[in-house]
């Protein structure tokens, strides 16, 4: 009888666990499937042309972390880093010791990470604890996980900015870890930062749209307080003497009129910012710079469009001459975005897009649009349906024809490497274009998830 007892327990408990386990999933999977529509124009900001901003892109990894770090150690007053993911790897420890430090010399620092992230990589870190624990420091995760909201789970918090006083910021496509920051590791991804310098300190218009988006995300219900629980060992303080011996270069004088270049204005646009399926605010923005222009040059690390999204696509090429570059299959670092290729290559032709697919020494996750000969935006939104419709994101629109030509000059070394697929389907192969072959088991892992993902595509 007891037996008999304790056997309808456990039936019930796991019946109960199926029904829990079948709703948060349904939570996860269906609410996305219904997007949002804006049929509003994507207006540019007219003021953006009135504010004197220089810009420098960094392009390269380790002088992504110097400047980084240049910006924290010139901060007097406050430094905000918002960032997707924030590691305690080599890099991540680099700047946890650069904040610290500052912190001690009396700098407020608020940083926010997003939730998922910030509780995988982390809760168990001691340096982070130790960070977070200084009175001087603020930190905030967007929207983590809560089991009792499983409907939000899927909305998260893609921005990468760093901003300094209101003298300077960061803003791109860089998370704060090894792949995308210093010289720590021999495979990487290849990605694009603006820094933008404020000559006249806090009237930048880009940089009075970024602190007024940041007050705004910060006081959201959704971003939660992190924990304070004591150093726990941590030893930043040592580290950050560590860090002054191996870059030296990051804490000398910046001369920063000879390292920027001059621009006719900056527009930062932006996703709307709360944990819901959002409106397309910025990809109409995008859609609408690109629909003025006769020449364009898209950079994205993978394509997962929706109908519209192609339509969107196809209207633009029709207009104007529309090249992308993006990671071939056989060198790609994220396999969901390749199988989903490999799916609707048919569609991406039919929009009438020239297609390279680059197969170079490194993955490809740099988000930038080219417009002509003097528009360049620049920042964290990939060409897919979760940048536009699910989480947060942010481009800056910049105008600066001395900035287009110096990226356009890297994207046709970039196209050399690339095998070119014409909108009819011919196959041209670039210069510097060296094939790979895939070998037999990711060959299969692909075919599987090929059919694997089409049910969870507009999740990716």
């Amino acid at each position: 009888m007891e037996w008999n007892c304790k056997k309808r327990r456990t039936i019930l408990v796991r019946r109960i666990f199926l029904i829990w386990l079948v709703y948060v999933i349904s939570c996860i999977i269906i609410p996305p499937l219904f997007h949002k529509e804006y049929s509003g124009k994507g207006a540019a900001d007219e003021n953006r042309r009135t504010a004197q901003e220089r810009v420098l892109c960094i392009d390269d990894n380790k002088e992504a972390l110097l400047w980084r770090l240049r910006l924290i150690e010139e901060a007097q007053e406050r430094i905000i880093l918002c960032t997707f993911d924030f590691r305690d790897d080599n890099s991540g420890r680099d700047m946890m010791a650069a904040l610290f430090h500052a912190a001690n010399r009396g700098v407020e620092v608020r940083i926010m990470v997003d939730g998922i992230n910030g509780m995988l990589y982390l809760t168990g870190s001691r340096n982070f604890r130790e960070l977070a624990a200084h009175e001087n420091v603020q930190v905030k995760l967007y929207n983590p996980v809560n089991l009792l909201a499983p409907w939000k789970i899927n909305y998260r918090m893609h921005d990468k900015y760093l901003i300094a006083d209101d003298f300077a910021y960061i803003l791109g496509g860089r998370n704060t870890d090894d792949l995308f920051l210093g010289e720590y590791k021999d495979s990487y991804n290849e990605d694009r930062d603006i820094l933008v310098y404020e000559s006249r300190p806090g009237e930048g218009n880009s940089y009075l749209q970024l602190t007024e988006y940041f007050k705004g995300i910060w006081s959201l219900s959704c971003a939660k307080p992190y924990e304070k629980a004591g150093s726990k060992g941590g030893f930043l303080e040592e580290h950050y003497r560590v860090v002054r011996e191996r870059y030296p270069e990051a804490f000398t004088e910046i001369k920063w009129e000879e390292e920027t270049m001059e621009t006719g204005g900056i527009e930062l646009c932006t996703n709307p910012m709360e944990p819901v399926n959002k409106r397309p605010l910025l990809w109409n923005r995008l859609a609408d710079e690109m629909g003025r222009g006769k020449d364009i040059l898209i950079q994205t690390p993978y394509i997962i469009c929706s109908r519209d999204m192609y339509e969107e696509l196809a209207n633009i090429a029709g207009k104007a001459e529309v090249e992308m570059i993006t990671n071939a299959v056989e060198g790609g670092a994220n396999p969901f975005g390749c199988t989903d290729y490999l799916n609707q290559k048919g569609n991406v032709r039919r929009t009438g897009i020239h297609t390279f697919e680059h197969l170079g020494g490194q993955a490809l996750h740099t988000k930038t649009i080219l417009i002509d000969g003097h528009i360049s935006i620049v920042g964290s939104c990939n060409l897919d349906m979760r940048s536009i419709y699910l989480d947060t994101e942010m481009m800056l629109v910049i105008d600066c024809e001395e900035l287009n030509a110096s990226i356009r000059s890297q994207a046709e070394e970039l196209k050399a490497a690339s095998r070119h697929i014409f909108p009819d389907g011919t196959i041209m192969d670039g210069a510097a274009y060296r094939p790979l072959e895939q070998g037999i088991f990711k060959k299969i892992f692909y075919g599987a998830l090929r059919i694997l993902i089409v049910p969870f595509r507009h999740l990716l």
